[in-house]
């Protein structure tokens, strides 16, 4: 099994492991066996579920993201974001109905927060064309960029980028690629 296999088969997995996580940490956090749950105890639960998740996700593929600035602040927003989502969840379904109680508000606007963090992760993380151009060059793989939208066009059939549409002779293509560029004789 290669190693994006197993990747994919654990980030698979993140559902029911935060499940049964949820359900350990509910019964051993929040006892509600001991009466109704207190908010605080919800809230602590939660934030330790946070923590598994980012944990897990984190070591599951942080490997194989390239680090920017740009990258780590967009993650600390979107997780501020995911956080300010859940409280909106759970002031939202307060709105609706007065009736419910807060251990429910908290947990109904909790169980969002991993669902929009992990979602946000995976535009924010996934890797750029020209990233994908430099870690191929850094393999020793040769590689063809467009040269209008800097799309991977590598192993393509023909040279029309399916990105904007631009179509290209094969000189053209061979021609304005950065590294043959700069290699060819003035």
């Amino acid at each position: 099994m290669t190693s994006i296999i197993a990747r994919l088969v654990l980030a698979m997995l993140i559902l029911p492991v935060t499940c049964v996580v949820f359900i350990i940490l509910f019964v051993v956090v929040a006892r509600p066996l001991a009466g109704q749950p207190s908010p605080l105890k919800l809230l602590l639960m939660w934030a330790i579920l946070y923590a598994f998740v980012g944990l897990y996700w984190t070591l599951l593929w942080g490997g194989t993201v390239l680090w920017t600035r740009r990258r780590v602040l967009h993650t600390l927003g979107g997780t501020a974001l995911a956080l300010a989502s859940g409280v909106a969840m759970g002031v939202t379904c307060m709105m609706l109905n007065e009736q419910i109680p807060p251990p429910l508000l908290v947990i109904f606007g909790g169980a969002i927060v991993p669902i929009i963090w992990v979602t946000m992760t995976v535009i924010v993380w996934r890797e750029t064309p020209a990233e994908r151009t430099l870690r191929l060059a850094a393999a020793g793989a040769d590689s063809i960029v467009c040269p209008i939208c800097g799309y991977q066009m590598t192993g393509l059939r023909e040279a029309r980028c399916p990105e904007c549409g631009a179509l290209f002779t094969l000189e053209q293509l061979v021609a304005a690629q950065p590294t043959r560029a700069a290699a060819a004789p003035l």
